[in-house]
């Protein structure tokens, strides 16, 4: 079914039922509308991407006083500064005057002059002087500041919140913390950050990050096909990270071309994770990844994928020439998903759709998507 009414909620409880469904083995695929209608995207941005914490970037990206980076969110443009002191800032970048952004991209400055009428801030977001204003009754200009937004890091991610009640990052990233902190990727920085727009819902990529079950099929012409046991591991039911032993790395050939991250052993296993509601780590014995699904409209999403290495593998010399390698494979394999997720796009609305049983190799992708039903409907 190609619509349903978001208004009536025994409709929405029929359609959803199969899916929310325990245990998994008896459970079926989201509907088609849950990727096509725009109400589903309305209430996705305002009770999820308004609501949780999100990464946003790395700490090494704006290492000094003065340095930031812009970011939109839906339609939610975003500062990004690292202030005199050391702290982080974020703010909402859109002036207090008329709405315009009051700067683009990246780089260093001491203060940020909205390009319309000159209005300027400094890099924590507050104003601090204005043009032809003497003369407005009641102007309050001490109050008068970019509006702040929740920030945060952990292992080198920055997070941000629009909620100003939103729990502590350290309760949404304790999972991760005690799974993945073997991995220390507070102590990588970053070596590439590949970004893709397609037409696509982006919950289809989230899910498919998280899918094994299509490992040995779609993506028989990079690492599917290869010696791999590590790759058709099923997630336990209700987990969204798995420890995979023996795992190899993502090159052409599965082999490390930078050597072991220093701190780990052959011992300790490579992992992947699903952080709600739109990153997923795969962290290798060599780097570690993060791959991220970002909504634009309910049809258009954009990938960003960023990978890390130890500043150790970073000092060789030969390093530029293999981490293009790795940065290759990862956009191939992206190459890959895309041409998949794109074309159901475009047959999931389709009124002859009806969603399939969901696999043990699915397990994951089952955790995942009542994660995001709890939230988008817990009313």
């Amino acid at each position: 079914m190609a619509h349903v009414d978001l208004g009536s909620k025994s409709e929405i409880r029929k359609y959803l039922a199969a899916t929310r469904t325990h245990p998994r083995s008896k459970s079926r695929h989201m509907p088609g509308w849950m990727y096509t209608s725009p109400e589903v995207f309305q209430r996705e941005t305002e009770r999820i991407f308004l609501k949780e914490w999100l990464v946003v970037g790395r700490v090494e990206e704006i290492p000094d006083s003065g340095d930031y980076f812009t970011f939109d969110i839906v339609d939610e443009p975003i500062v990004i500064t690292r202030d005199k002191d050391g702290r982080l800032n974020a703010f909402s970048n859109v002036c207090r005057h008329r709405g315009a952004k009051v700067v683009d991209g990246r780089g260093s400055a001491k203060a940020f002059s909205c390009p319309y009428h000159g209005w300027t801030y400094d890099i924590t977001g507050k104003l601090t002087q204005t043009t032809f204003t003497d003369d407005v009754d009641g102007f309050d200009f001490d109050n008068c500041r970019l509006a702040p937004i929740q920030v945060g890091d952990w292992g080198g991610w920055i997070f941000v919140n629009f909620d100003s009640n939103a729990g502590p990052l350290a309760d949404h990233v304790v999972l991760y913390e005690e799974r993945l902190a073997y991995f220390r990727q507070e102590d990588c920085r970053l070596s590439d950050t590949l970004i893709i727009e397609a037409d696509v819902n982006w919950k289809l990529i989230a899910e498919n990050f998280i899918d094994v079950y299509h490992f040995r099929t779609l993506h028989a012409g990079t690492f599917g096909l290869q010696k791999n046991p590590a790759t058709s591991l099923p997630y336990e039911e209700d987990q969204i990270v798995i420890y995979r032993p023996g795992g190899k790395s993502l090159t052409p050939t599965g082999e490390m071309l930078l050597g072991r991250l220093p701190w780990l052993t052959e011992d300790e296993p490579s992992a992947a994770g699903h952080m709600p509601p739109n990153a997923y780590f795969t962290c290798h014995a060599d780097n570690v990844q993060l791959w991220m699904s970002w909504p634009l409209s309910p049809s258009r999403s954009r990938i960003m994928i960023y990978t890390i290495f130890s500043e150790e593998q970073f000092a060789r010399d030969d390093f530029e020439e293999h981490a293009e390698v790795y940065h290759d494979f990862v956009a191939r394999i992206l190459n890959e998903d895309l041409d998949m997720v794109t074309a159901l796009q475009k047959t999931v609305g389709s009124r002859n759709f009806v969603p399939g049983p969901i696999t043990n190799l699915e397990a994951g992708v089952h955790a995942t998507v009542n994660h995001l039903l709890d939230r988008i409907f817990d009313d």
